[in-house]
Order: structure tokens, then C-alpha cells, then sequence
């Protein structure tokens, strides 16, 4: 993870779900080279170690059945023609103006749709985007709080709880969106949607299908309450816990927007697949 890096993969889940109807997010990891910097920190006393941490993992049944097919919107008779792929962006952010103007703060205004269903495909796949990133950069960075470790061969770190308050106001926007207006805007933009996943060649079926995938992955993802300990091998931080670290790059990014963001991102992510799968 790397202190930029991080951040906008976070925020590009969250975008993509405020972008919702276009459909959830992608996240996420735009760089994934790990901190570069010297953390800040503050030496902490240690706490008995916490076991525990993940709920008991239970191996998913043996199966042959596919994974479900959903059918895509239906389309719509549109009041104006829409543009074509390439010539989107502007009636994209038109639209995102209309649903909320906050949502602007936060994108990348150039191939806004394509940027969108490469991310999408990537968040289904429990895999993170390392390039064409389809938000801005975050302001602030990630700081960690470094343990007072006894014996103990690698120093160990915490996340500093000022990191999850860094995404309440992106998760309190996401949460506020109108999920019937999140869907008109998805059903609109179909098409050029379904154009820029068939650019892509995955043989994954259609976009909505992926997309519904996409938002079961993240809803699948744990939700952990007590503070998660990292280690800094080399450069790069990971999880100290071994099934942590084990997890989709896109369940360990959830992670760093603390429990009560991950739980309303996950109630706003149900919702939208509600009213698109009805």
C-alpha cells in the first residue's frame, strides 16, 4: 500500500458507488506499491494479542453450478440521444452534476466510462487497478502509530483511527444518494456501459451481470472491529495476521475505512443491488 495510493483506491470504491448505477466500484488501488515514506507514528503500549479476528472461515461447498446471470436494464427511450463512447464525458458529468455536484469533487473527467467498467471488472475479480485512475488524488495521507513491541524481531504498526474519518464524508454522500436516481442514471448510460465492457474482449457475459458480482464481492468482505496490527517487511506495509493479509486486495482496502464506514458502504451496496437486480 502506498500512502497516496491507498487512499485513492478507497475513495474510487466509494466514487464508484456514489457512482453506483454506473455502478459500484472499482476499486480501488491505483499504484499498490506500499508506503515509501517513514510512517508517523507514536509509541504505543502492547495489547495482549486478540485472536479471532476473521469469523471462522468455512471451506465453500463443492459445486458445478455457474455463478447467476443477471439480465441488463431495459432500455429506455432517451429525451435526448445519447453520445457516443468517446464523446460521453460531458453528459456523464452532466448527470453526476444532477445527482449530486460533490460527486465532481472527485473525478477524473476523461474517459470517465471506460475508466468506470475497467474498474468494475477489476473489483469482480477481487483484484485493484494500478493505472488509469478514474479519480483524483486524496489530499492527506496514511499514518500509522508504531507499538512498543518487546521481543518482538519486526516492529509492528496500527492504523491511526484518523484515517477512517478521512472517508466519513464520501460514505455519508454515498449513503445519501437517491437509489432511484442511481438507477435511472445506470439504466441511461447502459449502453455505452455494456460498449466499453465488449471493448475489453473478458468473455464475462454482460456488464450488469459483472457489476452485480462486483457488488456481491464487496458485501462479502469482513467486517473487523478491532484495531488491525501491520508490518513494514521492507517498504511496503501489509496485515500482520496472516488471514488478513491473505484476503482480495479489494476486502484489505475496505479495511482502511474502519468498520462503521464499511458497514454503511455495504448497506448502500444492498440497496443498489436491490433496485438493479428487481
Amino acid at each position: 500500500m502506498t500512502r497516496d495510493s491507498g487512499d485513492r483506491s478507497v475513495k474510487t470504491m466509494l466514487l464508484l458507488v456514489a457512482l453506483a448505477a454506473l455502478g459500484v466500484m472499482a476499486f480501488f488501488y491505483l499504484n499498490g506499491r506500499g508506503e515509501q515514506e517513514q510512517p508517523e507514528f507514536q509509541l504505543l503500549p502492547v495489547e495482549p494479542e486478540q485472536t479471532g479476528v476473521l469469523p471462522p472461515r468455512t471451506d465453500p461447498a463443492v459445486t458445478n453450478e455457474e455463478p447467476p446471470v443477471y439480465e441488463p436494464p431495459a432500455p429506455v427511450v432517451q429525451a435526448e440521444p445519447l453520445p457516443g463512447l468517446n464523446e460521453s464525458d460531458t453528459s456523464v458529468l452532466a448527470a453526476l452534476q444532477n445527482l449530486s455536484a460533490q460527486t465532481l469533487a472527485f473525478v477524473v473527467p476523461q474517459e470517465i466510462i471506460r475508466k468506470f467498467v475497467r474498474a468494475v471488472n477489476a473489483v469482480e475479480e477481487g483484484k485493484v487497478v494500478h493505472e488509469y485512475r478514474p479519480i483524483t488524488s486524496p489530499a492527506s495521507g496514511f499514518v500509522t502509530e508504531r507499538v512498543s513491541t518487546v521481543g518482538v524481531q519486526q516492529p509492528r504498526f496500527l492504523i491511526n483511527a484518523e484515517n477512517y474519518h478521512r472517508y466519513d464524508s464520501l460514505v455519508t454522500l454515498v449513503a445519501l444518494l437517491d437509489t432511484d436516481a442511481l438507477a435511472a442514471f445506470y439504466q441511461r448510460f447502459y449502453p455505452l456501459l455494456e460498449e466499453a465492457h465488449a471493448e475489453m474482449g473478458l468473455k464475462k457475459g454482460n456488464f450488469h451481470t459483472v457489476l452485480v458480482r462486483a457488488i456481491d464481492h464487496l458485501l462479502a468482505a469482513p467486517v473487523i472491529e478491532q484495531p488491525l496490527e501491520l508490518v513494514q517487511p521492507k517498504v511496503f506495509y501489509q496485515y500482520a495476521d496472516e488471514e488478513v493479509e491473505a484476503l482480495p486486495s479489494t476486502h484489505k482496502l475496505l479495511l482502511r475505512m474502519g468498520p462503521e464506514n464499511t458497514r454503511s458502504l455495504q448497506n448502500s451496496l444492498k440497496a443498489l443491488k436491490e433496485r438493479i437486480t428487481e
